[in-house]
């Protein structure tokens, strides 16, 4: 009998205590967080589509490095997702250039802002590398329009009326371009938090956000240029863009909720040598009450 008490004794301690730290070290990292406000901004990067017929490689596309901004309202639904709006202002530069040796032509052209609103779907904390930060990582799906009424760019791009032969720095190119009246989106960002305060927190965040469909396209109807010979050649090229781009932005958060406590460190089982943690201390001295 006294052995079979032990024993009974000896389980229902160790369910007691595997069960202590169970619920010690799968507890929410956090409470239940409130509604979050957050603006960023920074650098955005974009590309367009060239595909050119029996034109030189000198004659390019460009498009690099313009500014952007986002504002997201994000609800939790559950401790662990979170669902809100968006809105984004994005510049998409783009132009054409032309480069032979000691010359270089170039200009601008195209649409250079976009506006996109819609919807995202949030993550909590995929990775929390440290006490004070966090990672979420959303979905998103939005809707982009041209801001404000776009310039559309129709007739030549470097010559005049008055020019009916190209040269060896100047070929004669003219384009037409049309524009969709908007396009769907989908994007994938990750946000890096850094808590100034519970109500508070520093993001950085990396987007990238693709057109579903084209944007906008620049399509040559003149393209005369003269080769290493001097003689007169024609070619083509259609320009095309979806509207997509990649962001990384600096940003602030505002939690507009009740002020929710700090995160609580993980306990872990000690090991053999090891100094014990608080968390051993509490669950030796709940055993030896008993």
């Amino acid at each position: 009998m006294a052995i079979s008490t032990f024993g009974t004794y000896s389980f229902n301690r160790g369910l007691w205590g595997c069960g202590f730290l169970l619920s010690v070290g799968f507890a929410p990292a956090h409470a239940q967080r409130g509604p979050e406000l957050s603006l960023s901004g920074g650098p955005v990067l974009s590309r367009a589509a060239l595909t050119r017929h029996n034109l030189p490689d000198n004659f390019q596309i460009w498009s690099g490095f313009h500014v952007g901004a986002a504002l997201r309202l994000t609800l939790p639904v559950r401790p662990w997702l979170g669902l809100g709006l968006e809105q984004r202002i994005t510049g998409l530069p783009r132009g054409f250039t032309y480069r032979v040796e000691n010359s270089s032509r170039g200009t601008s052209i195209g649409s250079e802002a976009l506006y996109q609103y819609g919807v995202r779907a949030v993550l909590y904390d995929v990775w929390m590398p440290g006490p004070r930060w966090a990672m979420d990582v959303a979905l998103t799906g939005s809707y982009a329009l041209p801001l404000y009424n776009a310039y559309q760019h129709n007739g030549p791009l470097w010559h005049t009326a008055a020019d009916t032969r190209p040269t060896t720095t100047r070929p004669l190119i003219a384009v037409t371009e049309t524009q969709s009246g908007g396009t769907p989106m989908a994007g994938l960002e990750a946000l890096l938090h850094f808590e100034l305060s519970p109500r508070q927190s520093l993001l950085l965040t990396a987007t990238y956000q693709r057109g579903l469909r084209r944007f906008s396209e620049i399509r040559s109807t003149q393209a005369d240029f003269l080769d290493d010979t001097g003689t007169l050649q024609q070619g083509s090229f259609v320009a095309s863009s979806r509207g997509s781009y990649a962001a990384v932005q600096l940003g602030y958060g505002l939690r507009l909720g009740a002020a929710e406590p700090r995160r609580l460190p993980t306990p872990r089982t000690p090991r053999y040598g090891a100094q014990p943690t608080d968390a051993d201390e509490l669950l030796g001295d709940l055993e030896t009450n008993e």
